[in-house]
């Protein structure tokens, strides 16, 4: 009979290995770490959102809002349609005050020629115009004048004639302030333009001709060709020194389109 002798086995150690003090303060110390440097980048990451959120509401406050507008320049345009076509009457905050876009809202109003806008933090925008001047006038329909700048642009409606201004007629069709009369009326805005002061009271009106060329016609009745807009200063002094040296008796025509040669016709 054979018999099985079972050897008695060693001893397992326990489950949990122990552990040296000192590795377990280590790991205890490098948790700690890892947790500090987090709360560290969320407080940051707060303070940020914090600031921006912060930035963002007083840059819309209307403490950094457009409060002091300065407008120059604008003699012929109201001060409040400045305020308005640019939307300052609402004190808008500064950010939203856009240089380009009220640049552009100004030079649509009829007198402007130019403007800048410029801002100046906390508060303030100065608005600079350099408005058109008028060359002549147009004789409108309905009994009215528009005054023109050198571009033909109707600037403004008035209800008596300026001696100061030529008076440009045969315009069948005087469009709205800020608009332009078109290219067919540029030869006589330009030749009323050039007319000197000192023949202002003699020049009753301007046009152009069927044929384009350009017209004067004199208070008395004396018709003045001028052919194309063209060397207009040279023939306005050949015309000022006809009218200074020759009695118009029986003048019919004045022909100073060659203006070192005027021609007159009786």
């Amino acid at each position: 009979m054979t018999t099985a002798v079972e050897r008695p086995t060693e001893s397992a150690p326990g489950s949990r290995t122990a552990r040296d003090p000192r590795m377990r303060a280590r790991t205890v110390a490098v948790a700690r770490e890892a947790g500090r440097r987090r709360l560290r980048r969320l407080v940051v990451a707060l303070g940020v959102v914090s600031a921006v959120a912060g930035g963002i509401a007083l840059a819309y406050s209307p403490v950094l809002g457009a409060r002091d507008v300065t407008i120059v320049g604008a003699a012929h345009t109201p001060p409040a349609q400045v305020l308005a076509v640019t939307g300052l009457a609402s004190h808008p905050p500064l950010l939203d005050v856009s240089d380009a876009k009220d640049v552009a809202a100004l030079e649509r109003l009829p007198w402007v020629a130019r403007a800048t806008v410029t801002r100046s933090f906390p508060s303030s925008v100065r608005v600079v115009i350099v408005e058109r001047h008028p060359v002549a006038e147009v004789a409108a329909p309905g009994a009215s004048y528009a005054l023109v700048d050198s571009t033909g642009r109707v600037l403004e409606y008035t209800e008596t004639r300026v001696p100061e201004l030529a008076l440009v007629t045969g315009v069948s069709r005087v469009p709205a302030p800020g608009s332009s009369l078109g290219p067919r009326s540029d030869p006589a805005v330009a030749a009323a333009g050039a007319v000197p002061v000192s023949l202002l009271g003699r020049v009753a009106s301007v046009s152009v001709a069927a044929g384009g060329d350009v017209v004067l016609d004199l208070v008395g009745g004396v018709r003045v060709e001028l052919g194309p807009a063209t060397a207009l200063r040279e023939k306005m002094v050949s015309l000022a020194t006809v009218l200074a040296r020759v009695p118009l008796s029986g003048v019919r025509t004045i022909d100073v389109r060659v203006p070192s040669d005027p021609l007159l016709t009786t």
